[in-house]
């Protein structure tokens, strides 16, 4: 659905200060940045934003009219695949009135997408009660796209592979770790992988991989992973720090 197919038939109202501040302030900012009502219902984008939807000239997210739109009328303009999660996260935010963030793709003015972190946070009044809630978009496809290329050289690599996040969280295991293991992705998530290591193991092997997380030092360890049939075998598990992607990159190998 086009960006001016959105619903925007509500009556125009007359601009507050604070308003026409946060306006002034949020088109100068070098980035995606918008504001909304306290119901979520996206009211204003900066000309950054509107120039790359391809918005009019008039249209009332540029003057930042209030259409009277419901709290996710923005959803339309994103991925189809996306759209749930950013659903989710929005109503999260609003329920708790609490910040939150999100990533996903925002299609643009020619039809294409690009992938986008979206955070926003509550603008409050003395008395709690939230005013506005002011987001900025901040454009990552650059490096989501760096991240799937790894990710596809990663599935060509005759080993186990995992990623994991600065926290020592895993995030990401390829199609090896899957088939030898039987554990999907969202199985092996976070700490869930400590479920394939055997458990006269674990306590030596997490201690190397914790004390690893926190010097940022290489890890290194022989561990037991069990496979799909439910067997065990050794393995030489070692990672490194990647400091620019701010993740850990590591390989399995039977011995």
């Amino acid at each position: 659905m086009p960006v001016t197919d959105l619903d925007v038939n509500g009556a125009f109202h007359e601009h507050s200060p604070l308003e026409e501040q946060l306006k002034a302030t949020l088109n100068i900012v070098p980035a995606h940045t918008w504001y909304a009502l306290p119901n979520g219902a996206l009211a204003f984008v900066n000309e950054r934003s509107a120039d790359y939807l391809g918005l009019p000239i008039d249209h009332p997210f540029r003057l930042g009219t209030n259409t009277g739109a419901d709290w996710d009328s923005h959803i339309p303009l994103l991925h189809a695949d996306d759209r749930e999660e950013a659903r989710r996260v929005w109503s999260d935010c609003l329920r708790k009135g609490s910040a939150g963030e999100v990533s996903f793709r925002v299609r643009n003015a020619e039809g294409g997408y690009r992938w986008f972190l979206s955070r926003a946070e509550p603008v409050r009044a003395a008395d709690g009660t939230v005013l506005y809630w002011i987001g900025i978009n901040l454009d990552i496809d650059q490096q989501k796209r760096a991240d799937q290329e790894l990710r596809d050289i990663f599935e060509t690599v005759p080993a186990l592979v995992w990623v994991a996040q600065p926290d020592g969280s895993n995030a990401y295991v390829n199609s090896r770790y899957v088939e030898y293991s039987g554990m999907g992705a969202a199985q092996t998530a976070g700490s869930g992988w400590r479920e394939a290591v055997h458990r006269d193991d674990i306590e030596r092997h997490e201690g190397k991989w914790r004390a690893s997380v926190a010097s940022g030092k290489p890890h290194e360890s022989e561990v037991r992973f069990r496979r799909a049939d439910g067997q065990y075998r050794w393995h030489l598990d070692r990672a490194c720090h990647c400091e620019m992607k701010t993740e850990t990159l590591s390989n399995g190998m039977a011995s």
